[in-house]
């Protein structure tokens, strides 16, 4: 009984370990740098594209 689970846990190891998929050293991937901030504040009241007037869809007529 004790071989049984001793081949099953090291067969379960071995599988673990072989099925990640990954080869090699680990590694950190390359993250670029953040944007910097802009050096000037955005307008206030603007929007950028401008939009035009609200214009509503007219209610459609029900028959």
């Amino acid at each position: 009984m004790i071989a049984i689970l001793k081949r099953t846990l090291g067969i379960s190891l071995l599988i673990s370990l072989v099925g990640c998929g990954v080869r090699g050293p680990l590694y950190l991937p390359n993250v670029p740098p953040a944007p910097s901030p802009p050096s000037e504040p955005e307008p206030k009241g603007k929007l950028y594209p401008p939009q035009s007037p609200a214009t509503t869809n007219p209610p459609s007529a029900k028959q």
